[in-house]
């Protein structure tokens, strides 16, 4: 598979009237939003724009994961101008950008008309209106490459200034789904904006499981009990969301009003996790599967993810976990050098029942030293509590005796 609009036809053939995506105005089936898509890509192919960046200035909707992914099927990348933003911010995007084609809705055609002049402008409206060229649609697929770019996601950059970060087909067809088992019968609740790159794993996961994306109204998270309604009113299974989100329903005591009682895995990000407020959640939901994931926007969210262990206390924080399959994670050096550690020895504790490693930095003359356990797999994880250190420093203590 080396285009995610593969993902969307797949689901319509196994689930055409299954319900692909909600939003809290309209609702589109697998077939419904795939036929859509398809016009999309038709009436760009049409205007012969390939390869090409696509601006879509619309409120987070079902008509704008249309726009998405019929800019993906025409051979073309998107890139969402968030309405929200101020319009100088847009025109700073825009000037990075140089996007020749910019997908309004209603709300956003005369402010969008005012700030791109020099763009075409189509309006969603009339694109689900148009003709669809099956044909065309089949030969850029099978010219698409899974390098070839998806989107562009906007971030502040340390300037200040818009830094466009591109993102691959490949970077969004990983092993995310079979890593948390996801399944058809999912509901995402969707609480990133989609210009946010966490949206992503909601968009593309559900796509690929043929799942059900629930877009959660933005003006529910300032009503946290009218929010926990709307939940459990969809069902939703499946919350990928930022630390902050979830420790906004803790903050206010929302689950004692009401908890979610289908969500069966929660995966979070952004921000460290406050221990108080992942407890409550814990508490809450006894059955479900937390997990803390962790990695920037370039590499489209995470590279390394950390299932909780409900046993486990985590005194010194959550760990940032193993990596995904087919990603590595490395330190750099003040130089942007890979660091490379040396095995100081390795040593087994029947006690703790757990595999150690010591290690150092062969460049480093300090005389640092760095310890942490081990799995069969060779995957490294956390040292957790103040015994299994002092055990530690007392196994190095005594290969330091024998040293001298």
């Amino acid at each position: 598979m080396y285009n995610v609009a593969e993902y969307l036809e797949n689901s319509a053939r196994r689930y055409p009237d299954k319900t692909a995506v909600i939003d809290e105005k309209n609702s589109y089936t697998y077939a419904q939003l795939l036929k859509i898509s398809r016009q999309t890509g038709s009436v760009l192919i049409e205007k012969k724009i390939h390869a090409q960046p696509v601006a879509v200035m619309m409120e987070k909707s079902a008509d704008t994961l249309a726009a998405f992914l019929g800019i993906a099927c025409s051979g073309n990348f998107y890139c969402l101008l968030n309405p929200q933003l101020r319009s100088y911010r847009l025109a700073q995007i825009q000037n990075v950008l140089q996007a020749g084609v910019v997908i309004i809705d209603d709300e956003n055609d005369q402010r969008a008309n005012d700030l791109f002049p020099d763009a075409l402008i189509l309006k969603m409206d009339e694109l689900k209106k148009a003709f669809i060229d099956e044909e065309k649609l089949i030969g850029i697929q099978k010219n698409t490459l899974d390098s070839d770019p998806l989107y562009i996601n906007f971030t502040s950059g340390s300037t200040g200034n818009p830094k466009g970060v591109v993102v691959s087909h490949g970077s969004v067809i990983d092993v995310f789904c079979d890593v948390f088992n996801f399944k058809s019968n999912e509901i995402f609740g969707n609480q990133a904006p989609f210009d946010f790159d966490v949206s992503v794993k909601d968009i593309y996961s559900s796509l690929k499981t043929g799942a059900t994306l629930v877009i959660i109204p933005k003006h529910l998270f300032s009503q946290p009990s009218v929010l926990l309604d709307f939940l459990c009113e969809h069902q939703v299974t499946v919350m990928i969301w930022a630390v902050s989100a979830l420790c906004l329903l803790t903050s206010f005591h929302a689950l004692d009003y009401k908890v979610p009682h289908t969500v069966t895995k929660v995966l979070f990000s952004g921000e460290a996790m406050p221990m108080k407020h992942l407890h409550l959640w814990m508490h809450h939901l006894q059955n479900a599967m937390f997990v803390n994931l962790y990695g920037p926007t370039e590499i489209t969210c995470n590279c390394t993810y950390h299932i909780i262990d409900r046993k486990n206390s985590y005194e010194k924080g959550l760990p940032i976990g193993r990596a995904f399959t087919n990603e590595k994670v490395f330190l750099l050096d003040d130089n942007g050098k890979e660091v490379a550690m040396e095995i100081l020895f390795t040593f087994a504790n029947e006690e703790m029942g757990k595999q150690y490693v010591v290690i150092v930095d062969p460049n480093d003359d300090s005389g640092e030293v760095f310890a942490s356990c081990y799995d069969d797999e060779g995957n490294l994880l956390p040292i957790e509590t103040e015994s299994e250190w002092e055990m530690v420093e007392e196994v190095l203590g005594a290969f330091n005796e024998e040293e001298l």
